[in-house]
């Protein structure tokens, strides 16, 4: 188990706020990179937090990877899927189930032109969701 996988079980712990109220959140960037943060609705539990990461670059060259990283910035909580080509369309998801109040959600794609170390790395950031 790795240490990123240990700390979302502990974040998924926390008690569920009850309908809260979201803002922000959205897309940013191109097509060709994006990241998005949203709430699904779920019939009134209070909704779960949807990561995403889409691309479609296939000129980006085979050494160049790619993936998606969801945080939680209120408590530096992080999850990441693995690296993936970036010359390869990209759809990857996440859903964190029980949210909790006030805090402060974004969905990252990092993209690693070498496929190796961050030098020269890409951030694509989506806005901030409070939930």
């Amino acid at each position: 188990m790795s240490a990123a996988t240990a700390i979302a079980g502990t974040a998924l712990a926390g008690t569920a706020g009850t309908a809260a109220a979201a803002t922000g959140g959205g897309c940013t960037g191109p097509a060709t990179k994006q990241a998005c943060v949203t709430l699904i609705d779920d019939g009134g539990r209070g909704g779960d937090i949807l990561f995403e990461a889409r691309s479609d670059w296939p000129g980006a060259g085979a050494d160049c990877r790619m993936r998606l990283v969801a945080f939680d910035d209120t408590t530096e909580w992080q999850w990441e899927r693995e690296l993936r080509r970036c010359d390869r369309p990209l759809d990857y998801h996440y859903t964190l189930p029980n949210p909790t109040a006030g805090h402060r959600y974004r969905a990252e794609l990092q993209i690693l032109p070498n496929g190796k170390n961050y030098e020269f790395a890409e951030f694509v950031k989506s806005p901030v969701l409070t939930y």
